[in-house]
């Protein structure tokens, strides 16, 4: 028999708390249908053990967040024990949940990581609509999702509530031993796998998001359940310590400084090979007249870490620690110490990535944050006439300094009558992307883009011509990282996703005054821009390790590898393997092409020189 209760009647509860629980069982197999999307950006696990961990931990974990709702349904059936009141209240936050997961899949199947502090700190700067692609369709099929979510919630809350107030067995206890003792088992054979590196189950713990499984590895060495680890270390360590930035004092003189302008041009989401002379011909008539480096990498797989290991010559695991200092590069002390003039222009925001509390954090209250233009094509043009007059305003007496950082790419914008490269995408729509989706559309939108962004460098750079500045100026030309179109056929779109040279690997253009054109085939690197710069231009003589991790542009000598970090993950890129460690102390070793190169070790020498330059420039 069905008991009738009012909807506006405040309800016993029990009742209540049995029916929140029961309609966050029926939520989360919602989620566990959604999270099947992250097995498709993903291999299955082959191993028996691997696979057992994967039945274990995806319904424990996938339950244990539709509950993340019941503390807050729970304060609410206390002191408000109302029908409706809590079943709005829950289908509220059961649709935050799914949501959020389901945007969450997304994400991850494009880049191969979850919502992340990255995402939050866009969103909390008011700076999202600026740097992401968001467009007019993705709103309206966010919004329909929301729309269909309600009704569905709806849906499932009646069938909860018809379950729980029918006079018969039930179950749930029952139901809530069996959930538990899943849990616990996934989390217990975690902690074993982690103890005894068992890599097969612990790397499947990234495909969840917010999943934090249980480890016990020094209580299961002491008991003997698992061998003391003799692998060599990769892990990154938060540091408490503050920074110990340069080490000593620069030593530069005036007297050896070359009073050189310098112009530094960057491009977003520039990769390697489009620097040609169909797409960029402008840049690339400079590259013939000044020095190309064909095997130039930058410092990061993101904005920040790009534009970060260039100005400053550090490796990004120093990030955190300087924008928490808030404390400038070197190189832009130099520049003013020596009386540069600065013009600034930057058409995304410098306040996201906080560029204003690093990079420019000397400077920031005399340059322009953010540009006034609706889209990025719009501020490209901007900043590049106030460039123009920037340089019209020049003293002749006084050394300047330019920086133009360019958006369109990132998003692959171009005016419409700018569009050579056909066929082209009209909009992109990243929901959309896949592993079948036929890349050409998308590149040739690319394309078309820094085809826009180079005829705007080019009237900067025929602008200089003619005032007869590039006579003693330095110009730099480069990204702040790659981009990719599922090169590597595993369904990476864009950044931020992996270390392969897709994402990493970008040009590097320099006219130096007075050195002959060459084309370098040497590995460079976005962290050795800095102390060239200061060696030759700024007459520095002070050692470059004792403020950089990167080393003189033009050394031909054996550079073992490159270091490329990311948010919670860096990588050594060596000729043979790309090596990539997680901030949990998680390591893969893949090859070139990004695939798992099977029984391969870490190799001692390479972790303890990318361990030494981690920590270097901490404070003891």
């Amino acid at each position: 028999m069905k008991i009738r209760y009012s909807f506006n009647q405040k309800l016993p509860r029990g009742l209540m708390f049995r029916w929140a629980l029961w309609f966050m069982l029926i939520n989360s197999f919602a989620l566990m249908i959604i999270s099947m999307k992250y097995y498709t950006a993903v291999p299955l696990p082959e191993p028996l053990l691997a696979r057992t961990f994967l039945g274990l931990s995806y319904p424990g974990h996938l339950i244990s967040l539709a509950v993340y709702a019941l503390p807050i349904v729970g304060l609410g059936i206390l002191f408000y024990p109302k029908r409706w009141f809590v079943f709005t209240l829950s289908i509220i936050l059961e649709v935050f949940i799914i949501l959020t997961v389901l945007i969450d899949t997304f994400v991850f199947a494009q880049y191969r990581f979850h919502l992340n502090g990255m995402i939050w700190n866009l969103l909390r700067s008011g700076a999202a609509s600026d740097v992401l692609p968001v467009t007019g369709m993705l709103w309206l099929i966010f919004l329909m999702v929301v729309a269909l979510l309600l009704v569905c919630e709806w849906v499932a809350a009646r069938i909860a509530w018809s379950w729980v107030v029918k006079d018969r067995p039930h179950y749930g206890r029952l139901v809530g031993v069996l959930i538990v003792m899943v849990i616990l088992a996934g989390h217990g054979l975690h902690a074993w796998a982690d103890a005894n590196n068992h890599t097969a189950i612990t790397k499947q713990v990234r495909y969840l998001p917010g999943y934090k499984p249980l480890t016990m590895k020094r209580t299961l060495v002491k008991l003997g359940f698992a061998p003391a680890s003799t692998e060599p270390s990769l892990r990154l360590k938060d540091s408490g310590s503050s920074m110990a930035y340069p080490l000593e004092p620069i030593n530069c003189s005036a007297a050896t400084s070359t009073k050189k302008n310098l112009l530094l041009i960057v491009i977003e989401s520039w990769r390697f090979d489009t620097l040609t002379s169909e797409i960029t011909p402008n840049i690339w008539n400079i590259s013939k007249a000044g020095w190309s480096f064909e095997k130039h990498f930058s410092s990061g797989n993101a904005t920040r870490f790009g534009i970060f290991g260039l100005f400053y010559g550090l490796y990004g695991t120093y990030w955190h620690t300087l924008l928490a200092e808030e404390k400038s590069p070197v190189l832009m002390r130099e520049l003013e110490k020596q009386t540069y003039r600065m013009g600034i222009f930057a058409s995304a925001p410098l306040i996201s990535p906080e560029f204003d509390r690093t990079v420019f954090s000397d400077i920031r209250a005399k340059i322009e944050l953010r540009q006034e233009g609706k889209n990025p094509v719009e501020r490209d043009r901007m900043i590049t006439d106030k460039m123009i007059r920037f340089l019209d305003a020049q003293p002749a007496d006084t050394p300047f300094f330019g920086f133009l950082f360019y958006d369109s790419p990132h998003a692959a914008a171009q005016p419409e009558h700018i569009a050579p490269f056909q066929p082209a995408l009209k909009e992109v729509n990243h929901l959309a992307l896949n592993n079948s989706t036929d890349p050409v559309p998308y590149f040739n939108k690319y394309k078309n883009s820094l085809y826009y962004v180079d005829m705007l460098a080019g009237e900067v750079l025929a602008h200089l011509a003619k005032k007869k500045m590039l006579e003693n100026t330095i110009v730099i030309i480069t990204g702040d990282h790659g981009e990719e179109f599922n090169d590597l056929k595993m369904n990476y779109w864009g950044h931020v996703g992996n270390f392969s040279r897709f994402q990493t690997q970008t040009p590097l253009v320099v006219l130096w005054p007075g050195e002959s054109p060459s084309a370098f085939t040497h590995v460079t690197s976005h962290l050795d821009i800095a102390p060239t710069l200061m060696n030759r231009m700024l007459g520095c003589t002070t050692e470059p390790s004792k403020y950089s991790n990167g080393r003189n542009l033009v050394d031909l000598s054996p550079r073992p590898y490159v270091l490329i970090s990311s948010w919670d993950t860096f990588s050594t890129i060596e000729t043979d393997r790309i090596t990539v460690a997680k901030k949990s102390g998680e390591i893969d070793i893949l090859d070139q092409s990004y695939r798992e190169l099977r029984g391969a070790k870490v190799r001692p020498e390479i972790s303890k020189s990318a361990m030494e330059g981690m920590g270097r420039f901490y404070g003891r």
